[in-house]
């Protein structure tokens, strides 16, 4: 184990810490029903713990693991909370104008579809390795710290 793994450690414990609270704050006001909002909870969380592990093996027992928690993912997976917050509420606001006795049940499908989006942009970006939003490679911010770690 060396102090420059450890640190990566470090940094890809907050990033986690803050992308789960990012994704509990943002379920709140999406989830049409209390149900999926503890499955997605507890779907997350159980990938939180799995994250943590990945990254103790690749500290303390080397090799890495599948996951890719970077920077840039963190800020991507906030713009995707945003958007899809943005577009919950255009479509809240026209079907409540345009379909106002079908509101109800159509909002429902529509929350319900929002979160397995935030889920899957979730699982995307943690361990797909980004959204690969640009054309280029983003440099250092935008690798798996363990990989960068064995880049060294």
């Amino acid at each position: 184990m060396t102090g420059s793994a450890l640190f990566d450690f470090f940094i890809a414990l907050i990033l986690l810490v803050g992308a789960v609270a990012l994704f509990f704050y943002a379920i709140e006001g999406m989830s049409p029903d209390a149900l999926f909002t503890k499955i997605a909870r507890l779907a997350v969380g159980l990938v939180a713990v799995v994250i943590f592990l990945y990254a103790i093996k690749a500290v303390f027992f080397g090799g890495g693991g599948g996951v890719s928690i970077t920077p840039l993912g963190v800020i991507q997976f906030a713009i995707g909370i945003i958007v899809v917050l943005l577009v919950i509420y255009v479509a809240k606001a026209a079907i409540s104008f345009f379909l106002p006795q079908f509101a109800v049940p159509i909002m429902y499908i529509i929350g319900g579809v929002a979160l397995i989006a935030l889920l899957a942009l979730f699982a995307q970006i943690f361990f797909g390795g980004g959204l690969s939003l640009g054309s280029g490679s983003g440099g250092a911010l935008n690798r798996p710290l363990i990989q960068q770690q064995q880049q060294r």
